[in-house]
């Protein structure tokens, strides 16, 4: 009873957050290809999945670093709470098929982990999610939130911001289209990235700069060579 209540209270209060979403196309090959390269002598050496998902949070964390207002939330009171760490809301599936909708359990100080402790975590809580043993404090606390409904197929859609934090970030499903590089043609991997942030705590050109950050970080693979 009490977190229905809870949920319903928590539904409602986006309702009155002006809210915009940005969105752009990554070119994630490098990472696609790293972790075909790595993904058995992962799980074989550190004991859990290599998703896309650590990836996600480790490079997004580090780029909510260089964007403190991305990281912010604007308070009850309308002060607003720069925050100094990144605890990462990760929507989550309950119940063993799913069944019982998302929820969103908190990976803390995302900016301090490399992304081995963030994929332990993220296995730690998924578990917890699928045997529906999280509890208030696995689900308090975030400064932003990713929601990955490429997971499941979806190639694009408007994530809803987790008030009162600043902002929360889409990444859809990647698939393999044919683009122009080096002026030539080429078949790389591409997701959607969608941003949906308080307006009142971000502009278009803050959510451009953070998603270009974002995007460029994807490009080079750098998460892929440097950030076990």
């Amino acid at each position: 009873r009490d977190w229905s209540v809870t949920g319903v209270q928590t539904c409602a209060l986006p309702i009155s957050v002006p809210t915009v979403s940005t969105l752009i196309e990554v070119d994630v090959t490098n990472m696609v290809e790293f972790r075909a390269r790595n993904k058995e002598s992962f799980l074989e050496m550190y004991g859990v999945k290599f998703t896309y998902t650590p990836f996600f949070i480790k490079a997004l964390a580090e780029v909510l670093m260089e964007f403190p207002m991305v990281n912010a939330a604007l308070m009850p009171d309308n002060k607003i709470l720069v925050n100094k760490g990144v605890h990462m809301g990760c929507a989550v599936s309950l119940g063993k098929d799913g069944s019982g909708g998302l929820i969103v359990p908190v990976i803390r100080d995302c900016d301090k982990k490399s992304v081995i402790e963030i994929a332990k975590d993220l296995e730690v809580i998924a578990g917890k999610a699928r045997a529906s043993q999280l509890g208030l404090e696995d689900v308090q606390g975030g400064t932003f939130t990713l929601t990955n409904p490429g997971s499941y197929g979806a190639t694009l859609g408007t994530p809803m911001i987790n008030a009162p934090q600043a902002g929360i970030l889409g990444t859809y499903g990647i698939v393999e289209r044919v683009v122009v590089l080096n002026k030539m043609l080429a078949i790389r991997s591409i997701m959607n990235v969608v941003l949906t942030y308080d307006h009142r705590l971000v502009d278009g050109l803050m959510a451009g700069r953070f998603l270009q950050a974002r995007s460029e970080e994807r490009r080079v693979g750098k998460e892929c060579r440097s950030r076990w």
